[in-house]
């Protein structure tokens, strides 16, 4: 194997073997109130940024974003997925780009780590015995208190869509894109291929991947600033 595919292929694995530590796979309390503070994460998201993505071209990319974030049960069908990939992890390279599946490795690498600080504010919400609501979240973003993080997540998604968009203008890419979805299915990598797919599809009609993301995430590193220094209404940018 290439050393890019076996960079991108431990990368992998490494954030699958992260995901299956999480608690809530073996806690049903917690995952249903993790279920409710991704629910209440999309909505959020959506809400704050109704009218960045209320252009019929850019819909399709927010949907992508928050799903990538905080996509639940659709993420846990894929991380099983992943999880047979060590044993043909050859077959992958010969059919899907490197560069490819190197985007798609670090879009599964933030899903995981935004599970697991959403994880914290459902212990938080689920030992303080608390419904999942904007003050109840607020109490437990602070008390969590990871600003840093979740910084650090929003410019790892932008840098992500960059790199997706780099990728998308190549035709030789997408052209060896497009002729690997056979293949992906017949090896049973379907899940994994149109999770990639998805996130080219949905940047592909955007003008200006740049423009969109620098005023995502503007608003998005504003409320995290909002969230730890007391602002009231923190979440109203």
């Amino acid at each position: 194997m290439s050393d890019l595919f076996d960079s991108s292929f431990a990368q992998l694995q490494a954030s699958l073997d992260q995901y299956q530590q999480y608690p809530h796979h073996h806690d049903d309390v917690l995952k249903q109130k993790l279920q409710e503070a991704q629910a209440w994460q999309r909505e959020r998201m959506t809400a704050t940024h109704a009218e960045l993505f209320a252009p019929p071209k850019q819909q399709a990319f927010g949907s992508y974003l928050f799903d990538q974030l905080y996509g639940g049960e659709q993420f846990d069908q894929l991380a099983k997925q992943i999880g047979r990939i060590t044993r043909t992890a050859g077959k992958l390279e010969k059919f899907i780009p490197v560069n490819a599946l190197a985007t798609g490795v670090e879009g599964v690498r933030q899903a995981v780590e935004a599970i697991g600080l959403d994880v914290e504010l459902a212990q938080y919400l689920l030992a303080h015995n608390l419904p999942v609501n904007d003050d109840t979240m607020l109490a437990a973003y602070r008390a969590v208190n990871k600003p840093q993080a979740r910084h650090q997540q929003i410019d790892a998604l932008v840098a992500t869509c960059y790199q997706s968009d780099k990728y998308l203008r190549s035709f030789v890419m997408q052209k060896s894109f497009a002729l690997a979805k056979p293949v992906a299915y017949k090896y049973q990598f379907g899940a994994l291929y149109d999770f990639i797919a998805k996130g080219f599809e949905a940047i592909r009609p955007i003008k200006s991947v740049g423009d969109l993301m620098e005023n995502f995430a503007q608003k998005e590193h504003q409320i995290i600033n909002n969230v730890h220094s007391g602002q009231p209404d923190p979440f109203n940018v």
